[in-house]
């Protein structure tokens, strides 16, 4: 049987010739074929591994972002709840301030209506009473 081959072939089989011919070859082969196999394997263990990775990377800034949602809106309602404690409480002090102001008016408005009455009296006091004697005559 007659080969063209390059020198890259020609040096390639000489090397199989030297180590031995095909029966020596063979073994090798199995250990590149297996070796192959096993960095397949480990591609896919790295990808997998990766995967898993990325997964959970995914999953722990899913977790953050409902973390930062639900401290938002705590922060939110905190706030107002302070905003409705403070509204309540400035309630009642005008309530309070509104119920004296109404004891005020009330007690001043006695006192005024007091003194009129006390002035009127001392006032009819002073006039001269006149009685009158009112007889019907007669047509």
């Amino acid at each position: 049987m007659i080969l063209i081959a390059s020198k890259e072939e020609k040096a390639f089989i000489d090397s199989l010739r030297k180590l031995g011919g095909m029966d020596k070859v063979s073994p090798l082969t199995d250990e590149v074929v297996a070796l192959k196999k096993q960095i397949v394997t480990l591609e896919i263990e790295k990808s997998k591994k990766t995967e898993s990775h990325e997964r959970e990377e995914r999953e722990l800034r899913h977790m953050i972002g409902l973390e930062k949602k639900r401290q938002e809106f705590e922060i939110k309602q905190a706030k107002d709840e302070t905003s409705l404690t403070v509204r309540q409480e400035n309630l009642a002090a005008d309530k309070l301030r509104f119920e004296g102001q109404m004891k005020f008016q009330q007690d001043r408005f006695e006192k005024e209506v007091a003194y009129l009455k006390e002035m009127m009296a001392d006032i009819l006091a002073r006039l001269p009473n006149v009685n009158m004697a009112i007889s019907k005559k007669g047509r």
